[in-house]
């Protein structure tokens, strides 16, 4: 009964995966094909683009790069879907299943992260600053900014998928643990230490 539990929430795990991973691909495309020219007095052509600013530029890597990880986690969910061994842990499987709650953890943090700081430049691009001296862009590049508001609206979703993401990845960690703080249920796991012999 544990075990088709487990196998129903690989399966979850794995479609939130493939939507995050759907996601993240989508913010890096719109916001790498986001380009726009315009033409001042008929001689100046001004473009903006994702390398406006460096948080772009960062947000494009940092989506590219939790887009990878997904797909090499989707493929990991998709291989061990019908062959997971739900009552026992072994050593490597405990030390696989730290290294993949502390890793969805920094790419789910890292991304909101992300969202957020492009967000406020998004911000910073549609109201301007006086204070900072800077401009108004908007107004003048319209489809570029509306480009780009998408890229983090899909961000956005991600980071949410990505949040579910690291809530399951705790759940699998931790369900091996009894309530009494940090220590393992000793009849569920095999890397207890043998008895020794006299």
């Amino acid at each position: 009964m544990e075990f088709i539990q487990i196998n129903r929430m690989m399966k979850v795990e794995a479609i939130l995966r493939l939507f995050a991973l759907s996601t993240l691909l989508m913010a890096a495309i719109i916001m790498i094909t986001d380009v726009q020219t315009k033409v001042y007095f008929g001689v100046l052509k001004m473009k903006v683009s994702y390398k406006l600013t460096v948080i772009l530029k960062v947000s494009l890597y940092t989506y590219f790069i939790g887009a990878g990880y997904n797909l090499l986690q989707l493929v990991r969910c998709l291989a061990f879907t019908d062959n997971n061994a739900g009552d026992k842990l072994s050593l490597s499987n405990h030390v696989l299943k730290w290294s993949y709650f502390l890793l969805d953890q920094v790419v789910a943090y890292v991304v909101f992260a992300i969202m957020c700081a492009s967000t406020q430049i998004a911000f910073l691009a549609l109201f301007g600053s006086h204070d900072l001296e800077w401009m108004k862009l908007c107004s003048k590049y319209v489809r570029f900014c509306v480009q780009i508001g998408g890229s983090i609206a899909c961000g956005g979703v991600a980071s949410i998928l990505l949040a579910a993401i690291s809530g399951i990845s705790t759940f699998n960690l931790f369900r091996w643990y009894s309530p009494n703080f940090l220590c393992l249920k000793p009849k569920k796991i095999g890397i207890v230490a043998p008895p020794s012999t006299r």
